[in-house]
């Protein structure tokens, strides 16, 4: 292990919020019914995951979804997702369940725009909600929508009210994915020194390509959660990659309760239920992203797995595959030709290393082993002659 990761073990307590079911299906196109929902909680709790944000409050097949997922849950918290509204609390009383995620938009735009109201009276509706919120449950989130572009002045303003009406989690959400990670870091580092007593939760959306990067951040500062989805699904370009985070708090941070193993199937199931397209080389659970054809690293690989590869890949039931093509070296043909077993003319290896080279151009991909084996038995057959 090296050093880097030997300090990271001193991380723990980091909590995976997974919010496929509420965010998640706010992608467009994305239709998930009941039956698929209950699936994907079903996976979610079986990898490890310590809270599903099952839905929004008013989703008709809200009621249904919980009394399933409950029927199955151990250890984990199921919350729900609600606005700054009299009309949710009186619906969230029905659903019975104790973890409530309110949230409301903090920047001045959207305090102008789309709310209508002024600081004051923003901060005395947040003052008002919690407190009528916390005579239903003690565990009340407060969401605080596009603080990336919010008065920090006033982002802290109703952080402390928050807290003072009972709020135990402040969920930061980065709405449109502006930050980057060392802005990420300060934030959280700020919020939690602010409110020692409070737990944290960081929301990054997908916009820039920094959300995975962003949600590790934010865990490394401090946040003792961040939001994830199973693909990054949700709004525009989506949030943080759970497959992404779980690899990387298993397999660099050392946090071992989550069952990486099943992170493919759960992808697989998910994009085909939501109509995504997997790359092969999705990382992470990219079916071909530990398959290699260039000469370097196949000889690297054939010294020692771990030159080239950031985790095994058996862990994630990946196949790993050595290639010969246009990019493979002499070294490696050589080696890879000894593993498979392969006789050849040792005097003719050059030629038999140019003509792989040609023929993987022409054909425009790496060579199948038959294919390797109809260039020797030439060779062997010119050599006898």
């Amino acid at each position: 292990m090296d050093r880097w990761n030997e300090t990271c073990l001193g991380f723990r307590g980091m909590k995976l919020l997974d919010t496929t079911l509420r965010e998640g299906l706010q992608r467009w196109g994305v239709y998930f019914p009941l039956e698929v929902r209950v699936e994907i909680a079903r996976r979610l709790i079986s990898l490890g995951v310590e809270e599903i944000e099952l839905g929004v409050v008013g989703d008709e097949l809200l009621p249904t979804l919980i009394q399933k997922v409950r029927s199955f849950s151990s250890q984990t918290r199921l919350s729900v997702w609600l606005r700054l509204k009299t009309k949710d609390l009186a619906l969230v009383r029905d659903l019975g369940l104790q973890n409530l995620n309110l949230s409301v938009p903090v920047s001045p735009l959207q305090l102008k725009k789309r709310l209508r109201l002024d600081e004051g009276e923003l901060l005395a509706l947040v003052r008002e909600t919690v407190l009528s919120a916390r005579e239903i449950s003690p565990r009340i989130t407060l969401g605080l929508e596009d603080v990336s572009r919010a008065r920090i002045p006033f982002f802290f303003q109703i952080c402390k009210e928050a807290v003072n009406a009972g709020v135990w989690r402040l969920r930061l959400s980065d709405t449109l994915g502006l930050f980057n990670p060392r802005e990420v870091s300060g934030l959280c580092r700020r919020v939690r020194k602010t409110f020692p007593g409070v737990e944290v939760v960081f929301h990054g959306h997908n916009d820039f390509g920094l959300a995975s990067a962003n949600a590790i951040s934010a865990l490394l500062s401090g946040a003792h959660w961040v939001d994830v989805s199973i693909l990054g699904l949700g709004e525009r370009a989506g949030l943080a990659k759970l497959e992404e985070v779980v690899a990387y708090l298993h397999f660099r941070l050392g946090q071992r309760n989550y069952r990486v193993e099943e992170l493919p199937s759960l992808c697989r199931y998910v994009a085909w239920q939501a109509g995504e397209v997997l790359s092969e080389f999705k990382p992470v659970t990219g079916r071909k992203i530990f398959f290699c054809e260039s000469g370097l690293h196949v000889e690297g690989l054939k010294k020692s797995y771990e030159l080239y590869e950031p985790f095994p890949p058996e862990r994630l039931g990946l196949e790993r595959r050595l290639s010969l093509g246009a990019k493979s070296g002499r070294r490696a043909l050589s080696l890879l030709l000894r593993e498979w077993n392969l006789r050849y003319p040792p005097e003719r290896l050059n030629e038999i290393w140019l003509e792989v080279r040609k023929k993987a151009l022409l054909l425009g991909r790496p060579l199948e082993k038959a294919e390797i084996e109809g260039i020797l038995d030439k060779f062997t057959l010119l050599s006898v002659k």
